[in-house]
């Protein structure tokens, strides 16, 4: 079985798309489209159930994950070029004079 590479990360060349309710409820539903309808929007009638009633579902588009930013490693960055390693130890010793931990 192949699956979107957007929908749980298969090799499908089909596209997921999130429809969502034209009444504004929240509600949703997830289906495939062909790569060839990329461009266009997808609109069905489905059933709503939070109104009772089918309504409108348009394609919205699929937000990703937003990224952490990438920590600094200080630490590994000393002991690897072993500059600056005095404002490190400086700065740990405050660190614990405030917290009293490490």
């Amino acid at each position: 079985m192949f699956l979107s590479p957007v929908l749980l990360r298969n090799k499908s060349k089909r596209l997921a798309v999130k429809l969502v309710s034209s009444v504004q409820t929240g509600f949703r539903y997830w289906t495939h489209k062909s790569p060839l309808k990329r461009d266009t929007r997808v609109a069905l009638l489905k059933y709503d159930p939070i109104v009772n009633r089918h309504v409108m579902f348009y394609e919205t588009p699929i937000s990703k994950p937003a990224r952490k930013p990438r920590r600094p490693r200080p630490m590994a960055w000393f002991r690897w070029t072993g500059k600056n390693i005095q404002d490190l130890v400086k700065d740990v010793g405050r660190r614990h004079e405030q917290r009293g931990t490490f």
